[in-house]
């Protein structure tokens, strides 16, 4: 197998599989991508068995062929050649040299017989989406997806398109929860919840193109552009019941400046510690206070509200706030709380709470 390609190309699609790459299986060729050289273009595939991601793109073929290298490992090292075209060639003895202007460089391979067979399940239903509305919909819930293995129904975003018309996401860890809707012309009448992993990876070549083709299946999902796509298992269980955690009534509603609250936030936070992660919020007519106090100091903050309220004390993590509060586009949000044992909702005003929608549960500080 031989080949060259310019190093930006080559770079911008190892990018794309790469992060499937898993180092820690047990099985070697999983950390592997394999490189296929035919037909006048490069395809690269990567897998971990849940997730894989194929592209393809043009390149300058020699002779054809099929190798495996170590992903991360061969992702440095052409992110380090110089800002030219080199020549990619296999070698005897199962390694591949890459040669450039003033040098080069032997990796060790694997027979590209060796790679996985990835499943293509038949009974997808495509449907096109425009790009930005994915977009949206994965940047907006994914920073409140759990991590917790043991709560796999949590480890993903909820996607829950059996309103005809509509496409929800929908993201909670238990503590906080995140809510986005958008219009889908094309309506598959489906419910699925699709791994965070996934979603990081769709994040990767989203904006290469306006329109995608995704398709839902029994047990898989694929998101396609025409030269990147990624085929993911779905998380086959139950998501919780989340129009249960959203309250029909609040007692105390008030506006508040975005980023005047999240900067506030953010100087509350230096003096938390790993321990100390919340900090109480007292709000008054027109007024916000911020207070925290750990081992390491204590900080106050005040910001101006615009609302009718009843005096609270309410304890929040400091984190979760800033992220809920950035994750939308808006300067000026609305901020409802019951009491000092009910959620915080944060939307935009009653008109647009349906389009996105954040909650957090408060904590005892």
């Amino acid at each position: 197998m031989k080949f060259s390609v310019d190093k930006a190309i080559f770079l911008k699609n190892l990018f794309y599989v790469v992060g499937v790459v898993d180092n820690r299986s047990s099985m070697l060729i999983l950390s592997h991508v394999l490189i296929e050289a035919k037909d006048e273009k490069i395809y690269l595939t990567a897998t971990d068995l849940e997730s894989s991601v194929y592209t393809s793109f043009p390149a300058k073929i020699e002779s054809e062929g099929a190798i495996c290298v170590p992903g991360k490992k061969f992702f440095d090292v052409v992110d380090k050649l110089p800002d030219d075209e080199a020549i990619y060639q296999t070698t005897e003895n199962a390694q591949l040299e890459v040669v450039f202007n003033k040098g080069k460089t032997k990796i060790k391979t694997l027979p590209g017989e060796d790679f996985p067979q990835i499943p293509k399940p038949e009974d997808f239903i495509f449907r096109t989406i425009k790009s930005e509305i994915l977009s949206n919909l994965i940047n907006k819930t994914s920073y409140c997806v759990s991590s917790d293995e043991m709560r796999k129904n949590l480890t993903g975003v909820y996607f829950d398109m059996t309103n005809p018309g509509k496409i929800k996401a929908i993201s909670t860890d238990g503590h906080r929860m995140s809510l986005v809707e958008d219009e889908l012309e094309n309506s598959i009448i489906e419910a699925f919840i699709l791994p965070k992993k996934a979603t990081n990876e769709i994040k990767k070549f989203i904006k290469e193109s306006d329109v995608l083709n995704i398709g839902v299946g029994k047990s898989f999902f694929v998101c396609d552009n025409g030269q990147t796509s990624i085929l993911s298992r779905l998380i086959d269980v139950k998501f919780p019941d989340y129009s249960q955690v959203v309250p029909n009534n609040f007692i105390n509603s008030f506006k508040v400046q975005k980023n005047d609250l999240i900067a506030a936030l953010q100087r509350i936070g230096v003096v938390l510690s790993e321990k100390s992660k919340g900090a109480k919020i007292i709000i008054n007519q027109n007024n916000l206070e911020i207070r925290s106090l750990s081992e390491t100091g204590e900080s106050v903050e005040s910001v101006d509200t615009v609302g009718d309220n009843q005096n609270i004390e309410i304890g929040f993590n400091v984190k979760y706030l800033i992220e809920a509060l950035s994750s939308f586009e808006n300067d000026e949000l609305n901020i409802s709380i019951n009491d000092e044992v009910s959620p915080a909702c944060i939307y935009v005003d009653e008109k647009q709470k349906d389009k996105q929608l954040a909650i957090i549960m408060p904590m005892r500080v």
